[in-house]
């Protein structure tokens, strides 16, 4: 079996469901052929830096403009997909290199260029679909999908109403990699009154402000805290070492260790980073989100119980930080609603839904 994996570098949430999807399918079945793809740089090998480039830019510095066209494209249903003579092409040459078994895409854009593709051509190949965003927007839905993997119950229901039939959809959450699933945290007893905050900064490297937030998490007794900034040497550099109970670490692979070491995280509240906060079972603190998708994200964990959010960006969210991690018993409540989140939306385990596809690929 051969299974091509698309998505895309607009932030990591996708790359990282793509994996993960891959990390599966290589542990059900290790003569599978798994072949990934960045499917905007295949189409456009010569512009896709310029593109990736602008869309960074717009999420940092423009986010607005981003957010106005993400809720007028979702409100007319433009199809914005990759179509023309030459898209096809480059389509029919990755497909008949390739040769796969099935075609499983991460991000919307691919999702349309595929459904489009197989709606011109008459390709038979089974498309998955895996949603990445836990509010539905257009341009995840294609009549050519085959399978979708659902982030909630909520979007299952939604692409029912759509038309889709229930049993071509598996609510599996966003995929996480395999070092977040069966994960149990265990903290010891003799250290219960030391509150552990893991500080993260989200795939686009988006930081709250270190100083501040540091210096309060430092003056608070019982609080140890690590920071990770990823690929973010400058701010490494300048916090490294700074406090004696505030450890900085660069890029790492393991974040699962770090989650499940932690009492509270204080992150951006992106798809995936929601997903593997609730497999590894850990309240969440959400300072100002600004991004549409992850606004809803946010309301969202809020909405289960298992997330803190200071939404305006002029409320002052160190002494709302300071008041959750002085609340023990609103803490704990927390952490027993993330528990409980986890189970129920989560229908079918990744494991399971690769079972399933591979299963019906086969048939």
């Amino acid at each position: 079996m051969k299974v091509l994996v698309l998505s895309g570098r607009f932030g990591m949430g996708h790359e990282m469901a793509a994996n993960a999807i891959c990390e599966q399918f290589r542990k059900l079945d290790k003569d599978t052929e798994i072949v990934k793809k960045d499917l905007l740089e295949e189409l456009y090998p010569h512009i896709s830096k310029l593109i990736f480039g602008g869309f960074r830019l717009m999420v940092e510095h423009c986010h607005g403009i981003y957010n106005f066209i993400y809720k007028m494209s979702g409100k007319m249903k433009v199809e914005m997909q990759p179509r023309g003579a030459a898209i096809y092409k480059k389509l029919k040459k990755i497909l008949e290199k390739e040769q796969p078994d099935v075609i499983v895409c991460t991000h919307p854009m691919c999702v349309k260029a595929i459904a489009s593709y197989k709606e011109k051509t008459g390709l038979s190949t089974p498309l998955v679909t895996c949603i990445t965003d836990i509010s539905m927007h257009p341009e995840w839905k294609a009549d050519q999908t085959d399978l979708y993997l659902a982030p909630t119950r909520e979007i299952k229901e939604h692409l029912i109403c759509e038309g889709t039939k229930a049993e071509n959809i598996l609510v599996t959450g966003i995929p996480v990699r395999q070092q977040f699933l069966n994960m149990d945290r265990k903290h010891l007893e003799n250290e219960k009154e030391v509150r552990r905050v893991l500080v993260m900064g989200g795939g686009l490297g988006l930081m709250p402000d270190l100083r501040r937030l540091l210096g309060k998490l430092h003056s608070m007794q019982s609080v140890q805290t690590i920071v990770i900034t990823g690929k973010n040497h400058k701010m490494y550099e300048e916090w490294v070492n700074r406090y004696e109970d505030v450890k900085v670490l660069g890029y790492t692979e393991n974040i699962s260790k770090y989650m499940r070491w932690a009492d509270l995280v204080i992150t951006k509240a992106g798809g995936i980073t929601l997903f593997e906060i609730l497999h590894s079972q850990v309240p969440l603190f959400v300072i100002h989100p600004f991004l549409e998708q992850e606004m809803n994200n946010a309301r969202y964990a809020v909405e289960k119980g298992f997330a803190k959010v200071v939404w305006g960006k002029h409320e002052d969210y160190i002494s709302e930080l300071e008041k959750l991690l002085n609340d023990r018993k609103l803490l704990k409540q927390m952490d027993e609603n993330v528990r409980h989140a986890r189970k129920e939306m989560i229908d079918v385990s990744l494991d399971k839904a690769v079972e399933i596809m591979e299963e019906r690929m086969t048939a």
